[in-house]
């Protein structure tokens, strides 16, 4: 059966694909993948997962599919950009790097990007690994971690063949315990603030990241939070559409946007730093909240 032709978006951030572990949703991805056409797309980090090549590396035929799709992405014009993460950090050796994309002219990697809107508003393109206390001081903790986590996900997956509907979360119990984990990190390492400090630093207004496998759009004091979440629990997408609004597409919840402005309505005067030397972005809420979905419009017409 011949697809449908695919959605022209101006630009399309994905992160935490995990190509290489056996929990990684392939094919739930390269199905959506395969919706849009791209002007730049993002890989924002841990998009091939390094760390299971040791240790239950699982390349099905579908990895080779998704690469095969974003190589002819590629040449059909899309611009794409390869953010390092912690799980995909070879990327961050330049040897390997030049070697790697010697044959690959249209894909650029780095550890950030820097992104402007069609309305004109820049936002800092990073995983966010390198804002998280437990990576930088104690990454063998996250790195052993993963066992349990793994053998969590093939307990839920077995839970939800066996007791849940087919259309619900099959990661969903684990999705809840991880968001209760980068909670907790997310508190210690005080991530969104410094995250969006650096990007303020950067001369941004906002900062897109991937990382905690928490997808998420805040509406700060004067800066931007977005977080495009995952394709192992939550099988979540941020697209840029040409009118300018970000839309966080959500494959089991209810869908967020973040429609901008055309013109840019702050003057630059972000928050001064508090004691901890980090600007306090979120200080007029009590908690990060939704952007509501009545904001924008449905994702039915090309969303999964």
């Amino acid at each position: 059966m011949q697809r449908p032709a695919p959605t022209p978006v101006r630009t399309l951030l994905v992160s935490d694909v995990h190509l290489g572990s056996k929990h990684s949703r392939t094919e739930e991805f390269l199905t959506f993948l395969r919706q849009f056409h791209p002007e730049s797309l993002y890989l924002v980090g841990d998009f091939i997962d390094g760390w299971k090549i040791n240790t239950g590396w699982h390349w099905s035929s579908a990895c080779d599919d998704v690469i095969a799709h974003l190589i002819e992405l590629a040449q059909r014009g899309t611009k794409i950009h390869y953010v390092a993460g912690n799980h995909d950090s070879f990327l961050r050796n330049p040897a390997f790097r030049a070697g790697c994309m010697a044959t690959l002219p249209r894909f650029e990697v780095a550890n950030e990007f820097v992104m402007e809107t069609v309305a004109g508003w820049r936002f800092l393109i990073t995983h966010g690994d390198m804002f998280d206390c437990v990576e930088a001081n104690a990454q063998w903790l996250s790195k052993g971690s993963t066992f349990f986590y793994d053998a969590c996900l093939s307990m839920n997956r077995w839970y939800h063949r066996t007791w849940l509907r087919r259309e619900q979360n099959p990661h969903g119990v684990c999705s809840h315990l991880k968001d209760r984990v980068k909670r907790w990190i997310r508190f210690v390492s005080d991530f969104e603030n410094k995250i969006l400090h650096h990007a303020k630093v950067s001369d941004c207004d906002g900062v897109i990241c991937g990382h905690i496998h928490t997808p998420d759009i805040v509406s700060g004091k004067s800066m931007w939070y977005c977080n495009t979440g995952d394709w192992v629990e939550n099988c979540t997408d941020l697209v840029e559409r040409h009118d300018g609004q970000l839309h966080l597409v959500r494959t089991y919840d209810e869908d967020l946007f973040l429609q901008l402005p055309a013109q840019r309505q702050f003057d630059g005067n972000h928050d001064e730093p508090h004691s901890s030397g980090t600007p306090n972005l979120f200080e007029d809420s009590a908690s990060p909240e939704w952007i509501p979905a009545s904001a924008g419009t449905s994702s039915s017409g090309y969303a999964a």
